[in-house]
């Protein structure tokens, strides 16, 4: 255990320097001991709109406090299986979250249930996502936390039998504790309570990430990084373009996900959300606008928990429903969209529709687009294709996607994004970034040929 948290060491005597826009690392010597890089950031953002042209200016060294071949940014759902991917494929891998445990929004933000491991209608004969996500799955069995019954209609599979379904509902503390047991089996170093401030850089490359915790602002360099932050924010940060809505109602809104305690014995079925004896997840009052604008956010958390707390009290009214009570609210509200990184490919709305072949194929995903022009599509074929040239950001090197941040358009977005697709893409994002940190191959680089057939000796689907 104490190595499983103890993962600090000195770095070797490699120069790693950064930059984020402005910001630079000037060199310095590593010694044996922790070295240290003086960061000097230009003109900081404004704290406000009305003094747009006032600045802060730091001026701050930053301690180097370890290097890794993989550093994966994020703890959720896709982030955890990049991070095993990428240690069972032999590299040494350091997981940051900034949460106290790991599972993202399937934890944090109490979506729970694990949406797309096929279609789900058919054509659904085959299951799409399977490797090491379907191996977490059947931690989550083992554990017993499956859900007894989730709002979403779809044939009955042997879930115990690895025989997945289109959904899994499941227990969040469950889920955050067969997360451990996976990448502890594997020996990913992790660290928790740390925010992924900024990247590392040594002109177009990262090297790094620079994070902020109780122990202060840390660099961590690395071979290769894994963008797992949902957002997109060290590729953002680190200059790479990305898509972003034109306007407000292209993205899709946020939800504040909720548990209730006390639902009467008489009650049947799911309550309209993920039961587990008397407690169902269900969504809550939903939000609109930017998913990474702060003071968007602070509005959302806001209104959404006063919203909730009023509807429970509407619910406990009812007659036979007293014993009802908000057992839980998400940590933080639901984002669904933000940005989508631009990579060396974009994967269209027909390339979704049709089902288009890709020759560099490393995910494929079958959930459908649940609001395509105001309605539930359902793909006529079992799942389209992720290329591997989608997760491969243009313009930086060093740098690996995961997730929902991935290369689409809005409409294939709507189904990659979703949690059982999103740990298919993690799957392929941390084997690529193995690889290329172990063979010194910058990721675009990469033998792609070579990289499916890992995932394929990891029981990864890629149907070819």
């Amino acid at each position: 255990m104490s190595e499983f948290l103890n993962h600090t060491r000195a770095p070797d005597r490699r120069s790693a320097q950064s930059s984020m826009g402005r910001r630079e690392f000037l060199g310095s010597a590593l010694g044996a001991a922790v070295a240290a890089q003086t960061v000097r950031p230009g003109p900081a953002r404004a704290a406000s709109r009305e003094q747009g042209s006032q600045t802060y200016t730091e001026h701050q060294d930053t301690p180097v406090v370890a290097r890794h071949q993989v550093v994966v940014a994020g703890g959720g759902p896709s982030g955890v299986i990049a991070a095993v991917a990428a240690a069972r494929s032999g590299a040494d891998t350091l997981l940051i979250e900034r949460y106290p445990f790991l599972g993202g929004n399937g934890t944090a933000g109490l979506m729970t249930c694990y949406n797309g491991f096929r279609n789900q209608r058919p054509p659904e004969a085959l299951q799409t996502v399977k490797g090491i996500p379907a191996e977490y799955i059947a931690e989550l069995v083992r554990l017993g936390g499956i859900a007894d019954d989730d709002p979403y209609p779809k044939a009955k599979r042997d879930v115990a039998g690895s025989d997945l379904p289109y959904c899994i509902g499941y227990d969040p503390e469950a889920a955050k504790v067969a997360s451990l047991n996976l990448i502890r089996r594997e020996g990913v170093k992790l660290r928790l309570h740390s925010w992924v401030a900024a990247p590392m850089r040594d002109g177009s490359r990262v090297t790094g990430i620079i994070v902020e915790s109780k122990s202060g602002r840390q660099a961590i360099a690395a071979d290769v990084v894994i963008d797992a932050t949902g957002d997109g924010d060290m590729a953002a940060r680190a200059g790479a373009p990305f898509m972003s809505p034109a306007q407000q109602g292209d993205r899709m809104g946020m939800s504040l996900m909720y548990r209730l305690g006390g639902l009467p014995s008489s009650i049947e079925g799911n309550y309209g959300g993920i039961r587990i004896g008397d407690r169902v997840v269900k969504w809550g009052p939903g939000f609109g606008g930017d998913g990474v604008d702060v003071e968007n956010l602070t509005r959302a958390e806001v209104e959404s928990r006063l919203k909730l707390w009023g509807q429970v009290q509407e619910m406990k009214r009812k007659p036979g429903m007293e014993s009802l009570y908000l057992m839980q609210s998400a940590t933080g509200i639901g984002v669904r969209e933000t940005r989508r990184i631009l990579g060396e490919y974009t994967v269209t709305e027909q390339d979704a529709i049709k089902g288009t072949h890709f020759s560099d194929v490393v995910a494929i995903s079958s959930n459908p687009m649940p609001s395509y022009h105001g309605k539930r599509f359902f793909f006529e074929h079992e799942g389209f294709e992720i290329p591997y040239r989608s997760l491969v950001p243009r313009k930086i090197e060093g740098l690996v996607l995961t997730g929902r941040c991935i290369s689409c358009e809005q409409a294939p977005f709507q189904s990659a994004r979703s949690m059982a697709p999103a740990m298919a893409i993690g799957h392929a994002s941390g084997c690529a970034a193995a690889m290329s940190a172990k063979g010194q191959i910058p990721p675009r680089r990469l033998d792609v040929k070579a990289l499916q057939k890992l995932l394929l000796s990891q029981n990864a689907e890629l149907r070819i």
